[in-house]
Formats: structure tokens, C-alpha cells, sequence
């Protein structure tokens, strides 16, 4: 088993999770804390993607999915956050190449035989995770 997970797996799990954060919220409190942890992910795939130049994430859903977060609730409808969710499972999809479960499997090993770092969820550590191994140097 590999002991550590690409860049591009890293992202996909991360935005998965934000996904079903999202699709599961399910009163006003979740609903704001999935928004936020979905645009601290887009955010941080974002700068990623533009420095290791991916073709995906590209730009406009990028800046769809920050705007939608980054409003946290206001003015955002049903559609705005279904088509989020639908977005970052294609995204994630598209990043994974191959199946999300066993990545998240290996995320979750790595993660439990690294001693659970920062002293946070898996969640948090997968975004510390993109920010570290995206940044160049």
C-alpha cells in the first residue's frame, strides 16, 4: 500500500467529502460549516491547480464553486447548491482516475498511521495536505 496519496488524490477526496458535507447538511448551522470547508477546498485547489497547471480543476468552475461557498447562504438556492455538489463530485471524480473509495481507504490508513496529524479530522488534514504538497520549493 502506498503511503502517501498524489496531489490530484488528495484533491479528489477533499472534494468529495465536501460534497456529501454539503448534500448532508441538514440544518442551518452544517449547512454554513460545509459551505465554508467547500471554498477553504476550492480555494486551496485553486492556487494548486494553477501552479502544477491542471487542466482540472479549470478557472470558471473554480470561481463558480468560491463565489457559491463564499457567499454562505445568502442568496444562494437549491439549484446554486445542488450544481455545486454535482460539480465537485465530477471534479473529484475526474481527479481521482480511478475509484474514490480506495483512496479514501489509503487517505485514512496514511492518516491513522501518521498519527492523525493536526490534531483534526481527516477533512482538515486532507486540506493541509493539498496546501503542503501543492506549494512549490
Amino acid at each position: 500500500m502506498a503511503m502517501s496519496l498524489t496531489l490530484a488524490e488528495t484533491g479528489a477526496l477533499a472534494l468529495a467529502d465536501a460534497a456529501t458535507d454539503l448534500d448532508q447538511a441538514d440544518d442551518t448551522r452544517k449547512f454554513l460549516g460545509a459551505l465554508e470547508r467547500n471554498r477553504k477546498v476550492w480555494q486551496t485547489l485553486k492556487d494548486v491547480a494553477l501552479r502544477q497547471n491542471w487542466r482540472v480543476p479549470n478557472a470558471q468552475l473554480a470561481d463558480y464553486a468560491l463565489n457559491t461557498a463564499g457567499r454562505m447562504g445568502h442568496g444562494v438556492n437549491d439549484a446554486q447548491v445542488s450544481a455545486l455538489i454535482d460539480i465537485n463530485r465530477r471534479v473529484s471524480a475526474e481527479l481521482a482516475g480511478g475509484c474514490i473509495d480506495h483512496i479514501r481507504e489509503r487517505a485514512y490508513f496514511i492518516w491513522e498511521n501518521s498519527g492523525r496529524p493536526q490534531g483534526q479530522d481527516l477533512e482538515h488534514w486532507l486540506i493541509a495536505e493539498i496546501q503542503m504538497k501543492g506549494n512549490p520549493g
